[in-house]
């Protein structure tokens, strides 16, 4: 099937029947799993031609949803070199409770409309790939004990650790072992987004032990754990997601931003 592009098996002809839908949409659900890891994942996706025009190429939406799976970068890739003859007007994703690069999310949704896809391929190979990605919406939801399981996977000098979110703080407890000092730990911040794809702790208390840490302490440690997320070093989006808006719930913190299926990298095309 090859790695570059969302890579579905298409059935041939103009109009689909109902069991020509049920029959694409098994299919492509089944070369989705297939790029996912985990026993317990469940995959299905949800085609919707769009009338007659699906006889050209068109269909007006293709929901995914997947659930209880891990990866290690992206599933989905567009590949530029193929033709845009056929339109995907908009391709909707509905992932829940799964793990990437050992960050567990909650959920994260998104819409992307304007899409192109290599018609003549799916007519001639029965398969379909994305050349096209428009520029959609999404937002995505990590709750605390996983933010907590983070920051002792990515930061060595953190033994321990726990999260707890307010609706406008985030505070960050554990035990470290720091150049400075191998202490408890706590930090109350604000969270903001910088550079698109990063989070950082600003606007920081910060507590050795029970003593208030001084400004120069407390700029070390921020440095340690800043960014806490980069998107794209950290989990491999390479450009899929550029935050615009971070909330801060109870027991939960939401990114919002744009969205979109980046091109595929070229190291990891087979020759």
């Amino acid at each position: 099937m090859g790695p570059a592009g969302i890579v579905l098996l298409l059935t041939a002809g103009g109009l689909w029947g109902s069991s020509e839908e049920r029959r694409f949409e098994r299919l492509a659900a089944q070369d989705i799993a297939s790029r996912l890891q985990g026993e317990g994942k469940k995959v299905s996706v949800n085609v919707r031609p769009n009338g007659i025009a699906a006889a050209w190429g068109e269909i007006s939406l293709a929901t995914i949803t997947a659930s209880h799976f891990s990866l290690e970068g992206l599933p989905l890739y567009t590949d530029p070199t193929r033709s845009r003859s056929g339109i995907l007007s908009l391709l909707q994703l509905r992932l829940s409770n799964f793990t990437i690069r050992g960050l567990k999310v909650a959920q994260l949704e998104a819409d992307i409309p304007y899409n192109r896809y290599d018609f003549g391929l799916a007519r001639g190979s029965k398969q379909i790939r994305l050349s096209h990605s428009g520029v959609g919406t999404g937002w995505v939801r990590l709750d605390e004990a996983a933010i907590a399981d983070w920051i002792t996977k990515k930061f060595r000098e953190i033994k321990r650790a726990s999260v707890s979110i307010s609706k406008d703080r985030i505070t960050v407890s554990g035990f470290g072992e720091f150049l400075i000092a191998t202490t408890d730990f706590k930090v109350e911040a604000r969270v903001e987004h910088r550079d698109k794809t990063k989070l950082w702790l600003v606007e920081a208390k910060v507590l050795f032990g029970t003593e208030e840490a001084d400004p120069f302490t407390t700029q070390t440690l921020l440095r340690i754990l800043n960014p806490v997320v980069d998107l794209d070093r950290d989990l491999g989006l390479l450009d899929a997601v550029e935050i615009t808006k971070i909330e801060l719930h109870q027991g939960h913190l939401i990114a919002r931003g744009k969205t979109k299926i980046p091109q595929e990298p070229a190291e990891n095309k087979k020759e």
